[in-house]
Protein backbone atom coordinates (compact mmCIF):
# COMPACT_ATOMS: atom_id res chain seq x y z
CA UNK A 1 0.00 0.00 0.00
CA UNK A 2 2.94 2.41 1.13
CA UNK A 3 4.57 1.64 -2.51
CA UNK A 4 0.97 2.77 -4.32
CA UNK A 5 0.65 5.74 -2.62
CA UNK A 6 4.48 6.86 -3.21
CA UNK A 7 4.12 6.26 -7.06
CA UNK A 8 0.27 8.61 -6.79
CA UNK A 9 2.76 11.09 -5.42
CA UNK A 10 4.20 12.56 -8.47
CA UNK A 11 0.83 12.13 -10.44
CA UNK A 12 -0.93 14.50 -7.86
CA UNK A 13 0.88 17.44 -8.70
CA UNK A 14 0.71 16.58 -12.68
CA UNK A 15 -3.30 16.64 -11.56
CA UNK A 16 -2.96 19.70 -9.67
CA UNK A 17 -0.69 21.26 -12.62
CA UNK A 18 -3.69 20.04 -15.18
CA UNK A 19 -6.43 21.44 -13.04
CA UNK A 20 -4.61 25.13 -12.96
CA UNK A 21 -3.33 25.47 -16.36
CA UNK A 22 -7.16 24.57 -17.62
CA UNK A 23 -8.58 27.06 -14.85
CA UNK A 24 -6.12 29.96 -15.94
CA UNK A 25 -7.00 29.53 -19.54
CA UNK A 26 -11.07 29.83 -18.56
CA UNK A 27 -11.41 25.89 -20.02
CA UNK A 28 -13.34 24.71 -16.70
CA UNK A 29 -16.81 24.50 -16.82
CA UNK A 30 -19.64 23.40 -14.27
CA UNK A 31 -22.06 21.44 -15.80
CA UNK A 32 -25.02 24.13 -15.03
CA UNK A 33 -22.81 26.74 -16.82
CA UNK A 34 -22.77 23.93 -20.31
CA UNK A 35 -26.70 23.88 -19.61
CA UNK A 36 -26.66 27.77 -19.54
CA UNK A 37 -24.95 28.00 -22.60
CA UNK A 38 -27.64 25.37 -24.17
CA UNK A 39 -30.48 27.82 -23.09
CA UNK A 40 -29.13 31.00 -24.55
CA UNK A 41 -28.15 29.00 -27.77
CA UNK A 42 -31.81 27.32 -28.13
CA UNK A 43 -32.97 30.66 -27.28
CA UNK A 44 -31.09 32.82 -29.83
CA UNK A 45 -32.22 30.16 -32.57
CA UNK A 46 -35.23 30.22 -31.48
CA UNK A 47 -36.03 34.16 -32.27
CA UNK A 48 -34.91 33.33 -35.83
CA UNK A 49 -36.81 30.36 -36.17
CA UNK A 50 -34.14 28.00 -36.22
CA UNK A 51 -33.35 24.79 -34.01
CA UNK A 52 -29.89 23.57 -33.12
CA UNK A 53 -29.11 20.20 -34.70
CA UNK A 54 -26.17 19.51 -32.44
CA UNK A 55 -26.06 20.36 -28.72
CA UNK A 56 -23.03 22.98 -27.47
CA UNK A 57 -19.94 20.70 -26.92
CA UNK A 58 -19.34 19.27 -23.95
CA UNK A 59 -15.29 19.52 -23.14
CA UNK A 60 -13.41 17.05 -22.12
CA UNK A 61 -13.72 15.63 -18.13
CA UNK A 62 -11.25 16.61 -15.66
CA UNK A 63 -11.13 14.83 -12.32
CA UNK A 64 -9.48 16.36 -9.51
CA UNK A 65 -8.56 13.20 -7.03
CA UNK A 66 -10.11 13.81 -3.87
CA UNK A 67 -6.40 14.02 -1.74
CA UNK A 68 -6.38 17.02 -4.05
CA UNK A 69 -9.42 18.89 -3.27
CA UNK A 70 -7.98 20.81 -0.25
CA UNK A 71 -5.22 22.40 -2.03
CA UNK A 72 -7.24 22.75 -4.93
CA UNK A 73 -9.96 25.08 -2.46
CA UNK A 74 -6.72 26.46 -0.69
CA UNK A 75 -5.44 27.97 -3.94
CA UNK A 76 -8.46 29.28 -4.79
CA UNK A 77 -9.36 30.79 -1.53
CA UNK A 78 -5.12 32.81 -1.91
CA UNK A 79 -6.63 34.34 -5.18
CA UNK A 80 -6.59 37.39 -4.43
CA UNK A 81 -3.12 37.28 -3.07
CA UNK A 82 -1.31 37.42 -6.53
CA UNK A 83 1.65 40.31 -6.39
CA UNK A 84 1.42 42.20 -9.70
CA UNK A 85 4.13 43.31 -11.56
CA UNK A 86 5.07 45.45 -14.87
CA UNK A 87 3.73 42.87 -16.99
CA UNK A 88 1.08 41.08 -14.52
CA UNK A 89 1.00 38.57 -11.95
CA UNK A 90 4.68 37.60 -10.80
CA UNK A 91 3.77 35.18 -8.27
CA UNK A 92 1.91 34.54 -4.62
CA UNK A 93 2.15 36.71 -1.74
CA UNK A 94 3.44 33.64 0.41
CA UNK A 95 2.58 35.55 3.79
CA UNK A 96 -0.70 36.09 2.61
CA UNK A 97 -0.91 32.40 1.23
CA UNK A 98 0.44 31.30 5.16
CA UNK A 99 -2.10 32.99 6.61
CA UNK A 100 -4.89 31.78 5.17
CA UNK A 101 -3.38 28.47 5.63
CA UNK A 102 -3.49 28.96 9.63
CA UNK A 103 -7.51 30.16 9.35
CA UNK A 104 -7.87 26.95 7.22
CA UNK A 105 -6.53 25.39 10.17
CA UNK A 106 -4.22 23.11 7.87
CA UNK A 107 -2.10 20.82 10.28
CA UNK A 108 1.52 21.37 10.81
CA UNK A 109 2.70 18.05 9.22
CA UNK A 110 0.41 18.55 6.04
CA UNK A 111 1.61 22.37 5.69
CA UNK A 112 4.98 21.68 3.12
CA UNK A 113 2.79 18.90 1.13
CA UNK A 114 0.00 21.57 0.82
CA UNK A 115 2.26 24.53 0.27
CA UNK A 116 4.08 22.58 -2.44
CA UNK A 117 0.95 21.85 -4.21
CA UNK A 118 0.06 25.24 -4.15
CA UNK A 119 3.43 26.03 -5.64
CA UNK A 120 3.15 23.67 -8.29
CA UNK A 121 -0.30 25.40 -9.44
CA UNK A 122 0.98 28.84 -9.29
CA UNK A 123 3.63 27.88 -11.78
CA UNK A 124 1.01 26.18 -13.95
CA UNK A 125 -1.46 28.99 -13.35
CA UNK A 126 1.63 31.70 -14.40
CA UNK A 127 3.04 29.59 -17.42
CA UNK A 128 -0.86 29.61 -18.75
CA UNK A 129 -1.33 33.13 -18.57
CA UNK A 130 2.27 33.79 -19.99
CA UNK A 131 0.66 31.65 -23.12
CA UNK A 132 -2.56 33.41 -23.47
CA UNK A 133 -0.52 35.84 -23.39
CA UNK A 134 1.52 35.34 -26.31
CA UNK A 135 -1.09 33.40 -28.29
Amino acid sequence: MLQRVRQRAGGDRKKLEQVARFAALGLIETEGALAREQRVVDEALAAIGLVAVTPVTKLEELYLWPENVRSWNLFHAVGTQWNIGANGAVGLNYQGVEMVMRNWRIKRRDEQRVFREIQVMERATLRAWEERKDG
